[in-house]
């Protein structure tokens, strides 16, 4: 069982208790952009589930199968115990391979380029990582269910959710043994003293064991973000970014063999004919590009509207039309991408809005002429489409207004 869709309004809940304290302990660390941004990422993470169709549950089906290996009943509390433990040993091996072979990091970047720390950040997850499910092979060729292995998974993502806090110091001898939310600030930093330590997701021992613990140090306080800087609110850019980067290096390189091995090199080497010869400075100031309140909170809503239409699609996927589901998925990139514009005080965000809204009306008029049984489902996205035009008439309204305003007195 996946745990982790009932932990969502937990989640949620959560993170507006941390945003409450923060704000009562004169130490907020959330910043409204920063964590739009974080939590559209985890949106798309989720919705890119509807193309990936279960391609590691096929691979995992048909390995198991072929090999004849026989399945643990799952009936003693001591397998679960040894599947959770088991489990983490992979996901640490997963996650440390994430930062030191590209092919791993292009997806994995996207988890660490927020640059403030909080719960959202737990939530800032990839939705292009289809490589790293053959790391738990070794669960399925031990015996373990795959039923087994979801749970165990769900778990140990839920665990992770707590550890993404600045509010929480040191927790005295628990240090040693779990992942914590002060050996995992230093996971997040791109403090040069901090980068490529504690990969840990429930356990820290294993990076004890192999060498690649690393303590908080009250003398370096943790500076969050990737050490580039993503400089953009775009989640469909910051999922995409590093592949980008290193398809460009992997085609410009003369070597044919450096064509295939920067893949499986760590995020910082480059080919010999493509020294980039940069200086990278870990203390660059946080991206923050100026946009009004009203864009800010009308973004906000957006958001919460979407992810709520995303969930409620995931849960019932199965029983839509294949063809809506891909136009729905399509017009929530495009919403998304559209937000980040707006965070980032684009102008050209105006004119991607109201072709949103068009194109959202469009998707509501096809939908009820061409599904039936989804008249309602239609006539409540021409609805929204409507309030949104509604809403954005207004920050229209305002912004023309401050720009008139400017003019007169320039």
């Amino acid at each position: 069982m996946n745990y982790v869709e009932i932990a969502i309004p937990f989640f949620i809940l959560a993170m507006l208790v941390e945003f409450v304290y923060g704000k009562l302990a004169k130490r907020q660390t959330y910043r409204l952009a920063d964590t739009v941004n974080s939590l559209q990422l985890g949106t798309l993470s989720r919705l890119m589930d509807v193309l990936r169709l279960g391609f590691s549950a096929v691979v995992f089906g048909a390995l198991v199968g072929w090999l004849g290996i026989s399945q643990w009943s799952m009936d003693s509390a001591w397998q679960w115990v040894v599947a959770f433990v088991a489990y983490d040993f992979c996901y640490y091996w997963k996650h440390r391979f994430g930062h030191e072979w590209r092919i791993m990091w292009a997806s994995h970047i996207a988890h660490h380029q927020s640059e403030e720390f909080n719960l959202s950040t737990a939530l800032r997850q990839t939705g292009t990582d289809y490589v790293g499910f053959v790391f738990y092979i070794p669960l399925y060729l031990a015996g373990v269910p795959a039923a087994a292995v979801i749970t165990v998974g769900s778990l140990n993502l839920i665990y992770q959710f707590w550890v993404h806090t600045e509010h929480i110091r040191r927790l005295g001898p628990l240090e040693w043994i779990f992942v914590t939310p002060s050996n995992h600030r230093v996971h997040h930093a791109r403090n040069p003293e901090y980068i490529d330590r504690n990969y840990g997701g429930v356990f820290i021992l294993w990076d004890r064991l192999f060498g690649t613990f690393q303590d908080e140090r009250a003398d370096v306080p943790c500076v969050y973000g990737i050490t580039t800087g993503l400089k953009s609110w775009n989640p469909l850019w910051a999922n995409l970014h590093f592949w980008s980067d290193t398809t460009k290096l992997a085609w410009r390189t003369r070597n044919w063999g450096d064509k295939l091995r920067i893949w499986f090199k760590p995020p910082g080497w480059y080919p010999a004919d493509l020294d980039p010869n940069k200086k990278i400075d870990p203390n660059y100031p946080k991206f923050d590009p100026p946009a009004s309140r009203y864009t800010r909170a009308y973004t906000f809503a957006q958001y919460w509207v979407l992810t709520f239409a995303a969930l409620w699609m995931l849960q019932v996927e199965k029983t839509l039309p294949r063809a809506f589901v891909l136009l729905m998925f399509g017009l929530m990139c495009f919403s998304l991408f559209v937000q980040g514009a707006a965070l980032e005080g684009r102008e050209y965000a105006r004119r991607l809005e109201w072709m949103r809204v068009g194109v959202t009306l469009a998707l509501a008029l096809a939908t009820y002429l061409t599904w039936q049984a989804l008249a309602t489902v239609a006539l409540a996205i021409a609805g929204y489409a409507i309030l949104s035009a509604l809403a954005f008439v207004i920050e229209a309204q305002r912004h023309d207004n401050d720009r008139n305003a400017a003019r007169a007195f320039g």
